[in-house]
Order: structure tokens, then C-alpha cells, then sequence
């Protein structure tokens, strides 16, 4: 059944890094201003309706996420242009891509992979197209091929960030490492692959909503960078909060630690690959190295 619901999977991946391709974006925001919100409006319930009629179900509440969708394009659409309405804007978006309420429209494949943790990256994606088409934001650097700067930066604040938790970790005895149970040459590629996979569909949803969006609309809104760079990355620890058990504070004050350096690289590299990059590789460390700590 998984072969039907792949159409409606190659939109989502689509529009999903839509907004990170500069040509494409550039003739998006030439449309009128109504017709970008009915496309964003749209974007958000055409691959969910393309999934559930490819494997032949209905949509289970699909008055929920076509309201849900309405509501927040319409009030991107409406709302104006100042940074308390921004971050109202955001704060709804991350309460619906934390909220499990809209899991069930996605279909159900027997015997198949679950599908609806799809509902976060549908929720991360309309955030990030309704604050670049409809908001007007532009996010540097946001089309997902690195270049050698983005390797330089975000490989630096990597290091930078892990050369400090090492030895607090190791004397904190909250690090434990642990290599994978396979064979030894096998850890090179499932760290690559680990990698690719974090940088494309973790890294490049959280960093453009976290980085790209909220950090700017931080600094702005507090006139501070360093505010904003803080709180952007509290609130990035914040999500990290479900990891295992909730609440894991550890876990959250690391995610959070990391989320500066983030920032950093993004602000340093003028690129939200860098941000990406330096993401991916801790992401990949402790997935590949320290998977049983915290």
C-alpha cells in the first residue's frame, strides 16, 4: 500500500524544501498576495489528501486540519507586519507542530512504516512557507546544497561545541559512550547516512524555524542579539524536553547549549546551512557515539 501514498510523499518532500530555493521562491512572491495565501492554504492539505486516496481511506479529521491550515494562513495574510504579531504567528505554529491532534490524517498502512510523524513536517513546512510568502522573511543561505564556507563554519562551532562538552560530560559521568552494534566497517556509512538524513529532514526543518525565523524575529523584537540568539535557543531545548521520558531537562539544557552554537554558526557563516551542518554533525556524533546517555 506504501507504493499509492508515495505521490502525495514526493509533494511533501517538495514543498518541503520549497521555500529554501531561492529561483522558485523569488517567482512565488511575485504572485498576488491572495494567491500566495491559496497556495499555502492548499500546499497544506494536498499531499495529506494525495496519501489517504492513493491506499483508499478517508481522512480522518479533516475538518480540524483544513480550519487548523485556514486559520493560521488567514492570519499570516491579516496580521501586521510588526514582531509581537510575528511572534504570536510563531507561537501558534509551535504549538501545532507539538500538538498530536492532527497525527490521524494521515493513513494508516498495514503492514507498512507509520506515517504520522509526517504531521510535524507538514507543520514545519507551512510555518516556514507562511512566514517566507506571506510574511515576507528571507532566510540566507536556505537551499539545502552546502558550499565550503558552510562546511568551514559549521564544522568549527561542532568542534567548538563538543571540545567543551567532552570533559564536562566525562566529569559530569552523564556521557556514556557506546559504539554500535555492527560491524566495524559498517560504522563509517551509517554515519554518513546517519548524517545526510539528519541534515535534510531534522536539521533543515528545525534550523529554518528556529534559526532562520525565530532567532532574527527575537533580536528584533528584544533589540538584543544575544537575546535573541539565548532565547531561540531555550526555546529550542525546550522541544528537546519528550526526549525518552519527559520531562529529560538534561537532555533540553543540551539541546539548548548546542542551539547557541547553532545560532552562532548561522549568524558567523551568514547561512543557515552553516547552523545545519554544525546540527547534523552533533546529531550524528551522539546518535553514532553517546545513544545511551541521558
Amino acid at each position: 500500500m506504501l507504493w499509492w501514498a508515495l505521490p502525495g510523499l514526493a509533494l511533501e518532500l517538495i514543498l518541503y524544501f520549497l521555500p529554501g530555493l531561492e529561483r522558485l521562491t523569488a517567482r512565488v512572491k511575485q504572485w498576488p498576495e491572495g494567491v500566495r495565501a491559496l497556495f499555502v492554504a492548499l500546499s497544506g492539505l494536498t499531499p495529506v489528501l494525495l496519501m489517504n486516496a492513493g491506499v483508499g481511506q478517508p481522512v480522518e479529521s479533516l475538518g480540524l486540519l483544513a480550519g487548523s491550515v485556514a486559520a493560521v494562513v488567514v492570519a499570516a495574510w491579516l496580521l501586521p507586519r510588526k514582531p509581537m504579531a510575528d511572534l504570536l504567528l510563531m507561537a501558534v505554529l509551535a504549538a501545532m507542530i507539538l500538538s498530536p491532534v492532527y497525527k490521524p490524517v494521515y493513513p494508516e498502512l498495514q503492514g507498512g512504516p507509520r506515517l504520522d510523524g509526517l504531521a510535524k513536517l507538514l507543520w514545519l513546512r507551512l510555518g516556514m512557507m507562511v512566514f517566507v510568502y506571506l510574511r515576507g522573511y528571507r532566510v540566507p543561505g536556505a537551499a539545502p546544497w552546502p558550499q565550503k564556507r558552510d562546511w568551514l563554519v559549521g564544522g568549527a562551532h561542532f568542534a567548538v561545541f563538543f571540545g567543551l562538552l567532552l570533559p564536562v560530560g566525562f566529569y559530569l559521568e552523564f556521557l556514556r559512550p557506546a559504539w554500535p552494534k555492527v560491524e566495524t566497517w559498517l560504522i563509517g556509512p551509517l554515519a554518513a547516512g546517519t548524517f545526510l538524513g539528519m541534515y535534510l529532514f531534522v536539521a533543515y526543518g528545525e534550523e529554518f524555524f528556529f534559526r532562520g525565523i525565530l532567532q532574527p524575529l527575537l533580536q528584533k523584537g528584544l533589540g538584543s542579539r544575544w537575546l535573541g540568539i539565548g532565547l531561540a535557543s531555550l526555546l529550542f531545548g525546550a522541544v528537546h524536553l519528550p526526549y525518552r521520558n519527559f520531562p529529560n531537562w538534561r537532555f533540553a539544557l543540551l539541546a539548548a547549549v548546542a542551539g547557541v552554537f547553532y545560532g552562532l554558526a548561522y549568524e558567523r557563516g551568514r547561512s543557515l546551512r552553516a547552523a545545519m551542518i554544525a546540527h547534523a554533525l552533533v546529531v550524528t556524533v551522539w546518535t553514532v557515539v553517546f545513544s545511551r546517555s541521558l
